[in-house]
C-alpha cells in the first residue's frame, strides 16, 4: 500500500510540474504573437438566447426552439383546419398519465414523431424551462408505445408554450450565498387503478433543485426502488440529490 501511495504521489507531483511549466510557457508568450479579439458579452449559445439586464442579471430563453415545437405539432394554424390552437394556462392536467394499454392509436402519427417531440421538449426543459419538467417526464415514459392520450398530453405542453414563447429563466448570481439544495418526494404519487398491476405505478417521485444564488440544476424523475413509506421515499430522494 505504501509503495502504491508513493508512486501515486510521484505521478501527481510530475503532473503538477508539467502543468505549471505549460502555464509559464503561455504567460511568457507575448500578446503580439496572437490575434486577440474581444467580442463582448455572449448573447447566444447552442440555440439559447442570453439577454443581459442592467441589474447584473441575465435571462435565458429559447423562442426559436419553442416555435419549432409548436409548428411541428401544428398548433400555429398550419393544421388541417387552418386554425390556431387555444393556449393552455398549465403544461399538464392534474391526472397522472398511465400506459393506457387499451387506448386508441395516435391521431397524428403520420404528421409528427412522438420521440422527436419528446427530445426537443427534454432539451428545452433542461435548459430554460424547469416548469415543464414533470409534464415532459410523464410523456417521455411512454415513448415506446404512445397512445392517443399521450399525444394529447404532448400537444397540451405545446399549447402552453404558445402563450409563453418568450419566457425563460432569469439568473441573478449572488456570491454571498453558498450552494443550496431543496429536495422533496411524492410517495407512490403515480398510483392509479389503470396501472394497479404495474410495479412502476407505486414508484415514488424524486424532485430537487439546486441553487448557487440562482437555480443551476433541477430534476424530476421516478425513483428506481419501491419505497414502503413516506419517510423512506424522502430519504431516497435526499440520497439521490446529494449524490448529484
Amino acid at each position: 500500500m505504501h509503495s502504491s501511495t508513493s508512486k501515486f504521489n510521484a505521478q501527481l507531483v510530475c503532473d503538477v510540474k508539467t502543468s505549471i511549466q505549460a502555464v509559464s510557457a503561455t504567460e511568457e508568450a507575448r500578446p503580439e504573437k496572437f490575434l486577440l479579439t474581444d467580442e463582448g458579452d455572449i448573447n447566444k449559445f447552442l440555440g439559447i438566447e442570453i439577454n443581459h439586464h442592467e441589474d447584473g442579471s441575465f435571462e435565458l430563453t429559447q423562442p426559436h426552439l419553442i416555435k419549432r415545437i409548436v409548428d411541428m405539432l401544428k398548433l400555429n394554424g398550419n393544421n388541417e383546419w387552418g386554425q390556431v390552437a387555444k393556449s393552455r394556462a398549465t403544461p399538464s392536467e392534474k391526472k397522472i398519465l398511465s400506459k393506457d394499454s387499451n387506448g386508441s392509436r395516435r391521431k397524428y402519427e403520420s404528421d409528427w414523431k412522438y420521440r422527436t417531440a419528446i427530445g426537443m421538449l427534454t432539451y428545452l426543459q433542461g435548459n430554460t424551462r424547469p416548469d415543464l419538467s414533470v409534464a415532459v417526464h410523464q410523456c417521455a415514459r411512454f415513448s415506446a408505445d404512445p397512445k392517443r392520450s399521450h399525444e394529447i398530453a404532448v400537444m397540451r405542453i405545446g399549447k402552453y408554450l404558445r402563450s409563453s414563447m418568450d419566457k425563460g429563466i432569469i439568473y441573478k448570481p449572488d456570491k454571498k450565498k453558498g450552494l443550496e439544495c431543496y429536495v422533496d418526494a411524492d410517495f407512490a404519487g403515480g398510483w392509479q387503478h389503470a396501472d394497479a398491476e404495474s410495479a412502476e405505478s407505486v414508484m415514488s417521485r424524486t424532485g430537487y433543485i439546486m441553487y448557487a444564488g440562482c437555480p443551476i440544476h433541477w430534476v424530476s424523475k421516478l425513483q428506481t426502488e419501491i419505497a414502503l413509506s413516506t419517510a423512506e421515499a424522502e430519504y431516497i430522494a435526499l440520497s439521490q440529490a446529494l449524490r448529484e
